[in-house]
């Protein structure tokens, strides 16, 4: 990458490119940079500059291929959190002013629904501490309004995932007593919450990735006694309980799951603690066939803290994250390979 980050922001773009944006290039240093990745050419070319730097910033595609940018810290040490939008088009390569939300949010939660609006909802921000309001950003006014509130607030990687049928589900995350077991469901028709089937432990710096089947496959993080869980739970939406599914081969939090073509969910990276090294390297692979997890190799570079988007062709992009024990973001991506061919094995290439 032209530039060192973790806690960015990426999109695929609709030509199949990959916008980054944002993020920390080492302590104290929020960058407003951005850089896309050309799957043709393998390579990194620098983008136009935001108004502002941004670290953990919400980054979403909009129905129109633009990308908008709102919330994360930045200012002095970090001590602002935004509540302006910026909007970059992939067609002229430019930023332009988005308008602003109602209430800035750090690592607020996020989906695009069918209609093309955003929903917001969650997050943290100075005066208000662990938020529980909601928001609809609307990209055609450049405005939002007030939506129904969480039932429970939540922040930081509460993961919001939008179901076959349009609603929106909300996994996991942090309130100020810790982890949480709770999951919501917010219905566009009504504009509320409502809770559904709890995880079977409560879930912070976890995974959830929406299978090709509209299940939902949550994994990894911290549980309700803040050690590392585990066990993989599958939620079924005939139900709305989950099942336990599964035991990942190596703890790590803050790791990346990705959704393979062929629906395999990849495990990659995350960090870990009781060992020489902070970062992990190994990689995983979930079968929804048979519900168990099989070591799936090494990264080149291992990370947390970083970015993974599925190419259109297929292979995964790895950008980015901290690593090494200097706790340094790392300038290096890696792409994983799924075998063409069953004489080919699954792994990782520069």
């Amino acid at each position: 990458m032209i530039t060192p980050r973790a806690h960015q922001g990426s999109v695929v773009l609709p030509d199949g490119r990959v916008f980054q944006y944002g993020g920390i290039s080492s302590p104290g240093d929020i960058l407003a940079s951005t850089e896309i990745y050309d799957p043709a050419t393998g390579t990194f070319t620098a983008g136009a500059d935001a108004n502002d730097g941004r670290m953990r910033p919400t980054t979403i595609s909009l129905a129109d291929g633009r990308v908008l940018v709102t919330g994360g810290r930045g200012g002095t040490d970090g001590g602002t959190i935004f509540d302006t939008v910026e909007i970059y088009d992939p067609v002229t390569g430019t930023f332009s002013d988005g308008g602003t939300v109602l209430t800035p949010r750090y690592v607020g939660i996020v989906a695009r629904l069918d209609d093309g609006k955003i929903l917001m909802t969650g997050g943290f921000n100075f005066t208000d501490g662990t938020l529980g309001n909601s928001e609809i950003y609307d990209p055609a006014t450049q405005t939002s309004v007030a939506t129904g509130s969480l039932v429970h607030p939540r922040d930081t990687y509460g993961h919001a995932l939008k179901l076959p049928d349009g609603r929106v589900m909300i996994v996991g995350g942090y309130n100020d007593d810790g982890p949480l077991a709770t999951v919501e469901i917010y219905d566009p028709a009504t504009g509320l919450f409502s809770l559904t089937g709890d995880l079977p432990d409560a879930r912070g710096d976890h995974c959830a990735v929406l299978l090709a089947d509209g299940r939902v496959l949550v994994f990894g993080g911290f549980g309700s006694d803040w050690n590392y869980a585990t066990q993989a739970h599958v939620w079924d939406s005939a139900t709305g309980t989950f099942h336990a599914a599964g035991t990942l081969n190596r703890p790590r939090a803050n790791a990346m799951g990705t959704l393979l073509a062929d629906g395999r969910v990849l495990v990659t990276g995350g960090s870990i603690t009781g060992g020489e090294l902070l970062y992990e390297a190994t990689s995983e692979i979930w079968d929804p066939a048979t519900e168990t997890f099989t070591e799936a190799g090494q990264m080149m570079v291992a990370r947390s803290g970083g970015r993974a988007e599925r190419l259109a062709d297929g292979r995964v992009l790895f950008m980015g994250g901290w690593f090494g024990d200097g706790q340094e973001p790392t300038g290096e991506a890696e792409l994983f390979v799924p075998a063409s061919e069953t004489i080919f094995a699954d792994g990782f290439e520069d």
